[in-house]
């Protein structure tokens, strides 16, 4: 009985003195931690803390720029390439756009595959002169009175194409008293003045529905226009006379 009382007694002074020690270490660890007024003073904050908070943030709106700019150029260069593959596919979709519209119709016209071939002086064989028809017609109610000289040129031309017959023919106008007094009210529209007082004079005999000059019309603003396809080469008789028995009984 003696020797189990003398274990408990050890084992208990064993317990108390491992709380002896937490107690110290305790508060050692206290005074290590603990820092005087003069330590905290002596503590001085970096002048570049901020900068060296915002750095990452900085270096991420740099990452998005650089990004955004380079989806930015990939597209203007799709346009750039795309634009003009599309110009030349379909002309008539840059119609109102005076600079660029005569060169995309030059080109449409010379990559015509009978075009090529003929100039390669092969015999183009789905040429039919007497048929010809124009990719695009355009109804009395869709024309507008010219503003400027190249659509006052356009029109003439597109009206004298459908009283014309030729190799090849882009675009028709619907020839009608309404659609002859616009292009003759956008005759002043005109640089030249020898072609005004031509067309005028011209187009004042369509109005009476006269219209025998119309191969030299149709040539001559064609030149004007720099066409290197589609020279009227005979009247379509067919054509005006539908255009005499509607409007010119």
């Amino acid at each position: 009985m003696e020797e189990k009382n003398s274990y408990k007694l050890n084992t208990k002074s064993k317990i108390y003195d491992i709380d002896i020690n937490i107690d110290e270490d305790i508060k050692k660890d206290i005074r290590d931690f603990y820092f005087s007024k003069k330590d905290l003073e002596n503590i001085k904050t970096p002048f570049d803390l901020e900068d060296a908070i915002n750095e990452p943030f900085v270096e991420e709106k740099k990452e998005k720029k650089a990004y955004y700019f380079s989806w930015v150029i990939d597209l203007l260069l799709v346009f750039i390439i795309l634009l003009p593959i599309i110009g030349v596919y379909n002309p008539n979709i840059f119609v109102k756009f005076d600079n660029v519209y005569p060169f995309f119709l030059k080109v449409h016209n010379f990559l015509e595959k009978d075009n090529i071939v003929k100039l390669l002086g092969g015999e183009a064989a789905s040429i039919d002169l007497n048929n010809a028809k124009p990719s695009v017609v355009i109804k009395e109610k869709d024309v507008k009175k010219p503003t400027s000289n190249l659509e006052e040129l356009k029109l003439i031309h597109s009206l004298a194409n459908s009283l014309i017959k030729a190799e090849y023919k882009w675009e028709c106008t619907e020839v009608t008293p309404n659609t002859i007094d616009k292009a003759i009210s956008g005759v002043d529209h005109l640089a030249d003045r020898y072609q005004r007082i031509y067309f005028r004079s011209s187009l004042e005999k369509w109005q009476q529905g006269d219209f025998s000059n119309a191969v030299d019309v149709h040539n001559k603003v064609w030149s004007i226009l720099e066409g290197n396809v589609g020279e009227a080469y005979d009247l379509d008789g067919d054509s005006i006379s539908q255009i005499k028995e509607k409007y010119f009984k």
